[in-house]
């Protein structure tokens, strides 16, 4: 591989690796903008006062955990393949 390449390569890694993890922030963001006040998380649950525990878990996956686990497998899915990716090319430059 010639070193232009490499050196190609090496910037598409960190774009992807970069896009992805900006992903992980935005979605951080948009839960907290949207699913938060003041910092602690407030459910959208059924109007009752005080909402059962299963309201409450089936509201953190909804409107939490299961968007948080997307975006977290996505990033780690594109660090995986990339690591897969620089060690199975051949002549790739030391860092």
């Amino acid at each position: 591989m010639t070193s232009d390449r490499a050196a190609e390569n090496e910037q598409l890694y960190r774009y992807e690796i970069t896009a992805a993890l900006n992903a992980v922030v935005r979605a951080c963001q948009d839960i907290v903008t949207e699913h938060s006040h003041r910092g602690f998380w407030t459910p959208r649950t059924s109007n009752e006062p005080t909402p059962s525990h299963r309201e409450l878990i089936e509201a953190a996956r909804r409107d939490v955990l299961n968007r948080l686990q997307m975006v977290l497998h996505c990033a780690e899915t594109v660090a995986y393949t990339i690591e897969h990716d620089r060690q199975r090319r051949p002549n790739r430059p030391t860092e």
